[in-house]
């Protein structure tokens, strides 16, 4: 039974454990500190060395967990913040009836093949490009 503990059961706790506080921290050395903290203080209380080398292992295990943790949280979040991705032509994009098309009311400064800057007399505009909703 302790074998199974020591192995399946308190380093599945950890990584659960490091992924929660790593959502809320934002910081796998801190997520790893706080861990080896408190496995230090176990480890303290049960006087034994196997606690401590176990201690340090499961610290290594907790700050890897955050760490892909982390990188897999933020590749997520650029997937969804990234939807709308114009690398090609913006008349072709902005012609097809989808929603990368923004209609703009006021002032805008439009560019000629000149580089003049000239004042749109018409005060609307449509903007195509890659944008993030917020």
């Amino acid at each position: 039974m302790n074998v199974l503990l020591i192995f399946f059961a308190i380093p599945f706790a950890v990584i659960v454990i490091s992924i929660a506080l790593e959502k809320l921290l934002d910081c796998p050395v801190l997520v790893a500190s706080v861990i080896f903290s408190i496995l230090l203080l176990i480890a303290v209380i049960f006087s034994s060395t196997l606690f401590f080398i176990l201690a340090i292992i499961y610290t290594i295990i907790s700050f890897l967990a955050a760490v892909i943790s982390k990188y897999i949280c933020r590749f997520i979040r650029s997937l969804r913040n990234c939807t709308n991705n114009c690398n090609s032509n913006c008349n072709n994009n902005c012609n097809n009836g989808d929603n990368s098309t923004v209609t703009v009311n006021g002032r805008m400064r439009l560019l000629d093949s000149n580089n003049n800057q000239n004042e749109n007399q018409n005060n609307t505009g449509t903007f195509c490009g890659c944008y993030r909703r917020r």
